[in-house]
């Protein structure tokens, strides 16, 4: 039994983790109402908290602006009035920048599953 991923040098059951929560984080990105940024930040922290601490996951071409999305997102949470709020959108992105970033993250979704 394989302990580490020969692609990525880290431990699988990171990686399993990693896209188990990504592909999870699409599907409500698909389903939600609303424009692509809304969509986005429904899901802001759950891409923050669960994403982020494992970017080294993330496949190198995507890996600058995946932590460019990451970075907007806490951004984002910090101008919140109160801990624990939702944001209805992503502050400083237009809805093309956010289609741009919600096709990252399929596109790393598609990466895992072809590999």
């Amino acid at each position: 039994m394989r302990t580490k991923c020969l692609n990525f040098g880290v431990p699988v059951t990171s990686i399993n983790y990693f896209y188990g929560k990504l592909f999870d984080i699409n599907y409500r990105i698909s389903v939600h109402e609303g424009n692509a940024n809304q969509r986005l930040a429904s899901e802001a922290a759950k891409i923050l908290y669960q994403l982020g601490p494992s970017q080294e996951v993330v496949p190198r071409r995507y890996r600058e602006e995946f932590s460019k999305l990451v970075r907007l997102i806490e951004a984002t949470i910090k101008s919140l009035p109160q801990p624990g709020l939702t944001p209805t959108r992503l502050k400083g992105i237009k809805n093309k920048t956010a289609v741009k970033y919600i096709k990252m993250l399929i596109d790393i979704q598609n990466n895992f599953q072809t590999d």
